[in-house]
């Protein structure tokens, strides 16, 4: 029923590698689903404000004739189609009262306040994939201590210069000094 798997088929370093992609896939899958939930919660938040907005104008004669002058400066001829498609539709919305109105204006800074949450929330998971990204980044990590290794071996190598050349200026400047202390008749 259950076959054993031999101990050489599969190497400590593949099984780290399985582990790894592993890991990595379910933390992908994790951000992924975060990533939609945030983008539908705001998508959701967004609906509801634009559902919510809606205005009723008690005088629909009154509005048709103020958008008849204005359109009559601009030479525009067309006719209202908000009135009309509110009568084909046969919804005649009642006017809002101040209580249905102060209900809604809080719903839309609630909502509001849901979408500055997911808005941040999905700048926080750019923000973590950015760091995640430049931690785990094998490539960048290893160019970067490559670019250290090679200053540190050139300020190194100008340091044994500069070492070597006080080195020979002591040795002459000893060697002149030995010179002219047995060439004198003080010796």
């Amino acid at each position: 029923m259950f076959q054993r798997v031999r101990s050489n088929s599969i190497t400590p370093l593949e099984s780290q590698k399985h582990v790894a992609k592993d890991s990595n896939g379910a933390t992908e899958e994790a951000l992924n689903r975060r990533v939609e939930n945030e983008v539908e919660q705001l998508l959701n938040s967004f609906g509801e404000i634009i559902q919510s907005s809606r205005i009723y104008n008690s005088n629909t004669d009154s509005k048709r004739s103020g958008r008849q002058k204005s359109s009559a400066y601009a030479g525009d001829d067309s006719d209202d189609s908000d009135d009309s498609d509110n009568r084909e539709r046969g919804k005649v919305e009642p006017p809002k009262d101040k209580y249905t109105a102060a209900q809604e204006a809080y719903s839309v800074q609630t909502r509001a306040a849901t979408m500055v949450r997911s808005v941040e929330s999905l700048l926080n998971m750019v923000a973590d994939v950015k760091r995640a990204y430049l931690v785990n980044d094998t490539s960048t990590l290893v160019a970067m201590a490559d670019r250290r290794r090679r200053v540190l071996e050139e300020h190194i190598r100008r340091t044994r210069a500069e070492v070597e050349a006080l080195n020979s200026a002591l040795d002459t400047a000893v060697r002149e000094l030995e010179t002219v202390y047995y060439n004198t008749k003080y010796t």
